[in-house]
């Protein structure tokens, strides 16, 4: 059994987030003077990160159902092979870093570039691939991939050039870096937590509305 703080956060860290998006989009517009433009657009990164959670966990909120059940054809998509102690664990405490970093060492080109390439193969990921795999139009997170993640991270690269501490433009080292950076958050960020986390017997389960039209439970006689 888990602790029941522990417990409360796995179920609230999507709405958690929301939450300190705010509390990040506040604090950045407070301290813009004494931020360069990269800083605040990866600050704005990081609140795309939590608005794209937020779309894909609670509203609509059913990408756990469309991964597992629409793109591996689970025969238990509550929980496997994603379930949602891999998804905070993933969502959080890889991914918040991951998206911070930028923010704190702002003259690190390629550690605000491999965020914005994660933000953009999500279009492709959510809007695409499993979509297309799972037999839907549309996949819970291309929204925001799109509408922030896409503009934000435009508005990234074209600001190295420009603002102070940044005075050319992206060098062959941080593009290598950034991809680089990018595909390792792929895999060791998201590909091996969920190979080694995942488990047909979980006791964590995603809610028939993380389920969504793939509740296999719902629609299986009783």
């Amino acid at each position: 059994m888990s602790h029941p703080l522990l417990a409360s956060y796995r179920a609230q860290w999507p709405r958690i987030g929301a939450i300190i998006a705010m509390i990040v989009g506040g604090a950045t517009a407070m301290a813009a003077r004494r931020l360069t433009k990269p800083q605040i657009l990866s600050a704005a990164n990081l609140i795309a990160l939590m608005a794209h959670q937020y779309e894909e966990y609670v509203y609509p909120g059913y990408f756990p159902g469309q991964f597992n059940r629409g793109l591996f054809n689970s025969d238990s998509p509550r929980n496997y092979p994603l379930n949602p102690q891999t998804a905070m664990v993933i969502n959080t405490c890889l991914a918040y870093p991951f998206y911070v970093a930028p923010v704190l060492f702002p003259k690190k080109s390629w550690l605000g570039l491999a965020p914005v390439l994660v933000g953009w193969s999500q279009i492709v990921l959510h809007g695409i691939v499993i979509p297309r795999k799972a037999g839907a139009r549309y996949g819970p997170g291309v929204l925001t991939a799109l509408l922030l993640h896409l503009p934000i991270g435009i508005g990234y690269i074209t600001s190295l050039g420009t603002s102070l501490g940044h005075e050319r433009s992206i060098s062959r080292a941080d593009w290598t870096k950034g991809v680089v950076g990018a595909v390792g958050s792929a895999v060791f960020g998201v590909a091996v937590p969920n190979m080694v986390m995942r488990d047909r017997n979980s006791p964590y389960a995603f809610t028939a509305k993380q389920m969504g039209p793939y509740d296999i439970e719902a629609i299986e006689p009783a």
